[in-house]
């Protein structure tokens, strides 16, 4: 009974922390989701069910305040230009369809807006920017799939 009890409290702490670190944007390119964390990297999601997206923020993870400037780069199944070169990116499948993803947060507190520049490949940035606010009070979606269309990083 003790054995169970404590399994139980185990469980439910280890999904506390999971839903604590979830965070949702709400952008110019559609709803953006914080899903985990890899090391020092932070995984997001962006994207429909159809064309979904994967952005790493590296140095983000275990960033909860004082945020600032972050590289990292996003990358899908497939874009509007692929690259000669691989990354990892959904489910750790290679692509040649990524680029480079530059987030800069706003606030300093948590939940914070933040803007991101991004390119395709090592390419120049584009000239559409990210812009993103905090979705505060809403449970986020499983996988942030979306049935729109994604304007931005495509």
């Amino acid at each position: 009974m003790r054995i169970q009890l404590i399994a139980s409290l185990a469980l439910l702490a280890s999904l506390s922390v999971v839903a604590q670190a979830d965070e949702v944007w709400e952008s110019n390119s559609g709803r953006i989701v914080y899903e985990a964390e890899m090391g020092p990297t932070a995984v997001w999601s962006y994207g429909t069910q159809q064309e979904p997206g994967v952005i790493f923020v590296l140095g983000l993870a275990k960033v909860y305040s004082n945020r600032a400037s972050y590289h990292g780069y996003w990358a899908k199944s497939t874009s509007k230009k692929a690259c000669d070169t691989q990354r990892p990116g959904i489910n750790g499948q290679m692509t040649t369809y990524w680029g480079r993803f530059n987030v800069k947060f706003l606030d300093k507190d948590f939940p914070s807006r933040w803007e991101g520049t991004w390119s395709y490949c090592d390419g120049p940035d584009e000239t559409l920017k990210v812009e993103a606010k905090p979705v505060v009070g809403k449970p986020s979606q499983p996988g942030n799939l979306q049935n729109k269309p994604v304007p931005a990083i495509k």
